[in-house]
């Protein structure tokens, strides 16, 4: 038999060899060879190493053209350019300040005749001992307010401003120029122009990235950002015709700042650096306060963007082409340009609301910091990110998601026998678990509590931990409008305890003032009051006089049990109590072990009411019969 022809399918080393054994017993000159002899053995594991290094290699290659296969980060960047992505670099952490240079009358006049916290001004912070440095992007003015010399909304970026210029050589074809600091923020890369190193003419004028080219002609002052093979990205020009081009002998000068990304994070306490200011007191620095009332440490810093997201986010952001039409158009669109302060979105369309609204799309957010967004930074979302990318007849609506807080009471049955911490350090434990289990399992949109698997985690978080079991009910916060007679409705969207009619009160609220409606004074004095239920599915409102419950107003709402709906009819509190929350909540207490988010539901622990027991177990084994006794 004369078999001349040599399988290729096979490239594992091993059928590599096998093939060519058999290829060469049916060749005339090789017919009677010992294919197993030192020799010739040798000589076949090099033909067969070489070959199936060879087609290792050739797949690899094959491999790094296709961006779902490619493993090298150069090869994933390098192919989504081909469609148009820009990946993410490392993203700086900031917050936002305010800046208090005191009362004196020489500060207030100074700052009445034009006093500037300059761009690239200095705060000092520090996180576990490591020592941060936050810089102001921007010049911001100090103005005399009630009597004192303050600068408000000061935002500052952890990290060290870099700055690198380059002369346009119109002979290189390439004309790209290199941020050559690593870890560059190219969300904070400024550029400015001059007609040669020594005339600076045109340095005043605004160049600025460009993310569509659509609205570009040969006049557009515009760069472009892109990350090199190198790892480090670079900036470059239009060519004339799309974005303009800068003309032989320009200087060109790129400022830019380089972070530590995410290791700034956290950070609460902050010192002013900058003695160019003519002042000589000690200025205060406090954080501005975010919209839940709380003031916010340093957020948003992260590393560069991986090569799975790369993958991930590039062919979609090609599918929206610069445009939103499409509920995953939105989530590219927002997940590329507004991910640093957003951990998910949800998008769904008007006619899918409750109740329905044609002609909106409602994107819903979960901030990094805190539960809210501004209404200021709702506004900017919708005109600026989605306002110009979205249908002209569509209206995107931004808004916060509606959170169900769990209020559990925690039981944890341990074995003495198996620790020997105390019992405040193991409900410490529990409790550190409980909020671990919040920010593994829960915290984001379309996650449900199941209470079997919180149980599970807790039994799991330590040996000496026998069984837990858990109750818990479900609480809303409403933010009325204070004065103002409005309808309400708090949704809990899981059914509420009802066995019977009659049944002892399950909703309840926080405190709030109300106009006293049993008072003959004119006007009507504001008394404390609180909300229930009263078994038949309505609402009244009273207040408590020595201890007892007096009805202000009956009829002040309904509740559907079965849907876990709170309606409340004509609702005007005057005050919220505490005034600091301006809030009221609402607690329930739920017929099911298992909590479902719906929508724009995301579920979370009410952190400052979390209840541990912890009842001991010994395990005592009886010597005349087997098995253990249990005494608790």
């Amino acid at each position: 038999m004369n078999n001349s022809n040599l399988p290729i399918t096979a490239l594992d080393f091993d059928n590599i060899k096998e093939s060519l054994k058999t290829y060469l017993r049916g060749q005339t000159t090789f017919k009677d060879y010992d294919f197993e002899g030192s020799g010739m053995n040798i000589l076949l594991d090099l033909l067969a190493y070489n070959t199936h290094y060879q087609a290792f290699y050739a797949n690899m290659v094959a491999n790094e053209t296709f961006l779902d296969s490619a493993i090298s980060r150069s090869s994933v960047v390098s192919l989504s350019k081909h469609l148009g992505y820009v990946n993410r670099s490392i993203k700086a952490s900031r917050v936002t300040l305010n800046i208090n240079f005191g009362s004196g009358s020489q500060v207030v006049n100074l700052a009445r005749q034009g006093l500037f916290i300059t761009r690239g001004s200095a705060f000092a912070t520090s996180i576990n001992g490591e020592t941060y440095t936050f810089l102001t992007l921007d010049d911001h003015r100090i103005s005399p307010v009630n009597g004192q010399a303050v600068a408000t909304n000061v935002t500052v970026y952890e990290g060290k401003l870099r700055t690198s210029t380059y002369v346009f050589n119109d002979n290189d074809p390439r004309n790209l120029f290199d941020i050559v600091h690593p870890n560059a923020d190219i969300d904070t890369i400024r550029v400015r122009i001059q007609k040669s190193p020594s005339d600076t003419t045109g340095v005043l004028e605004n160049w600025v990235r460009a993310t569509d080219i659509n609205n570009l002609d040969l006049d557009s002052r515009v760069f472009f950002v892109q990350e090199g093979a190198n790892g480090r990205f670079q900036v470059y020009f239009g060519d004339g015709v799309i974005g303009r081009k800068p003309d032989h002998g320009n200087l060109i000068v790129i400022e830019y700042l380089t972070t530590v990304g995410e290791l700034a994070n956290g950070a609460s306490t902050f010192s002013f650096l900058n003695t160019d200011i003519p002042i000589t007191i000690e200025p205060t620095v406090t954080r501005a306060l975010d919209p839940d009332g709380d003031n916010t440490v340093s957020y948003g810093g992260r590393l560069a963007e991986e090569i799975d997201s790369i993958k991930y986010y590039a062919p979609r952001n090609y599918q929206a082409q610069e445009r939103a039409v499409t509920a995953e158009d939105y989530e590219t669109l927002l997940a590329r340009e507004y991910s640093d302060q957003a951990d998910s979105f949800l998008v769904w369309g008007g006619e899918e609301n409750d109740p329905p609204e044609y002609g909106r799309v409602f994107i819903s957010m979960k901030p990094k910091n805190g539960t809210k967004i501004s209404e200021q930074e709702k506004f900017s979302i919708e005109q600026t990110i989605l306002g110009k990318r979205n249908l002209v007849s569509i209206t995107p609506t931004v808004m916060n998601p509606d959170y169900i807080y769990i209020i559990p009471n925690i039981t944890v049955y341990y074995d003495i026998n198996k620790t020997n911490l105390s019992r405040s350090t193991l409900e410490t434990l529990v409790r550190d678990k409980t909020l671990q289990f919040e920010e593994e399992q829960l915290l984001n949109f379309n996650r449900s509590f199941r209470s079997s698997r919180f149980s599970a985690f807790i039994d799991a978080s330590y040996p000496a931990f026998n069984s837990t079991s858990t109750s818990f009910s479900l609480q809303k916060r409403l933010e009325p409008l204070l004065g103002r007679v409005l309808n309400y409705t708090v949704k809990f969207d899981n059914p509420i305890v009802h066995p019977v009619d009659g049944y002892p009160p399950v909703i309840s609220s926080s405190a709030f003032g109300h106009q006293d409606l049993l008072s003959s004074a004119t006007p009507k004095p504001t008394v404390t009051c609180y909300m229930e239920d009263d078994g038949y599915g309505i609402l009244y409102i009273y207040k408590l006089v020595s201890g007892n419950k007096v009805i202000v107003r009956n009829n002040a709402g309904t509740v559907d049990y079965a849907a876990g709906t709170i309606s409340l009819n004509n609702f005007n509190p005057l005050t919220v109590l505490p005034s600091s929350t301006n809030e009221i909540n609402f607690s329930a207490q739920v017929s099911v072990n298992d909590i479902i988010a719906r929508k724009n539901q995301i579920i979370l622990f009410d952190r400052d009411n979390i209840t541990v027991n912890m009842i001991q177990e010994t395990f005592k084994t009886d010597r005349n019969q087997t098995g253990a006794s249990i005494n608790r």
